[in-house]
């Protein structure tokens, strides 16, 4: 195990960094043959996810929309760096860009500050697997509810296109309750910069959930 200081670990493309964690995953296919113990070969598709939560603001805006019409990589990504600093072992290094995979705002509470959380994913060239050609970027798809606008949670433009209603009370003395339209939105454009909360003037009081989700697809082609 290798102990990472945060302190210590430096986060470029970012401010305000709550937190960040990523994955290397080795998709591993193996295949097996009648007469042997040893794979008639072995083919390892590598996939790096990070996750990045910063208080609210702590991110540019990151454009989603439009999605994608011809071959070109997506633009929409995250370009941040991550250099670990550890004690004890050796961690390599984090570099971007990650094509952003979601996006959320959460500020629970009205005296509360907000958080912003992104994901993003790379696929990484494989002796046995290459990197794809193109990832394209697909249509956004989100959701909204609380007393701040869409805006004011880091999710710019969309349609939206149904609401619904989820709500509580339990009993006791007062017994508060409370309920929320949430908005389905689709075609988001823009993600990030939503207020920090209580001390933004026009988020004080108020507080509200987002959540966006940016679909990209890897292609081969020769």
């Amino acid at each position: 195990m290798a102990v990472i200081i945060g302190a210590g670990t430096q986060v470029t493309g970012a401010t305000g960094v709550v937190s960040i964690s990523w994955d290397l995953s080795p998709n591993v296919e193996r295949l097996w043959e009648l007469g042997s113990f040893s794979p008639y070969a072995t083919r390892i598709q590598l996939t790096q996810s990070v996750n990045l939560t910063v208080y609210a603001g702590g991110m540019n805006k990151i454009t989603v929309y439009p999605p994608s019409t011809s071959c070109v990589d997506s633009g929409a990504v995250l370009n941040i760096n991550v250099l670990p600093a550890t004690c004890d072992q050796s961690v390599a290094s984090l570099e971007g860009p990650f094509f952003l995979s979601s996006y959320s705002y959460s500020k629970g509470e009205p005296t509360a500050y907000a958080q912003e959380t992104y994901a993003g994913q790379q696929w990484i060239d494989h002796e046995t697997f290459p990197a794809p050609s193109y990832v394209l970027l697909g249509i956004t798809e989100g959701q909204y509810q609380g007393t701040l606008t869409k805006d004011e949670m880091g999710v710019w433009g969309g349609t939206t296109d149904a609401t619904g209603l989820t709500g509580s009370v339990s009993a006791g003395f007062p017994g508060i309750g409370q309920a929320d339209e949430t908005y389905f939105l689709t075609s988001v454009e823009q993600v990030g910069e939503g207020l920090l909360g209580d001390s933004d003037v026009t988020g004080a009081g108020k507080y509200g959930t987002a959540s966006v989700t940016v679909p990209h697809t890897p292609i081969w082609v020769d």
